[in-house]
């Protein structure tokens, strides 16, 4: 997969779990459940960061699809 738009989903999902990790370990150290909060930090951190970035990398055609584009079936 060659394009410009991965330096920008690499971004999100760098920035996505970083702030996964941190939270996961803040939460985690305080409910005394530290494996389970880090797996969900990370996890949600993934999911939440490469959703930031497909969004940003699409820019403004990630909302809703034109009319011209869709193939309406009869």
């Amino acid at each position: 997969m060659n394009s410009d738009s991965n330096g920008t989903i690499a971004l999100g999902l760098g920035l996505g779990n970083a702030l996964g990790a941190g939270a996961g370990t803040a939460i985690g150290a305080v409910t005394g459940d530290f494996p389970f909060w880090l797996g969900m930090g990370i996890g949600l951190g993934t999911a939440f960061g490469t959703a930031i970035g497909v969004t940003f990398t699409r820019g403004e055609n990630s909302g809703q699809t034109d009319t011209q584009d869709r193939h309406d079936s009869a």
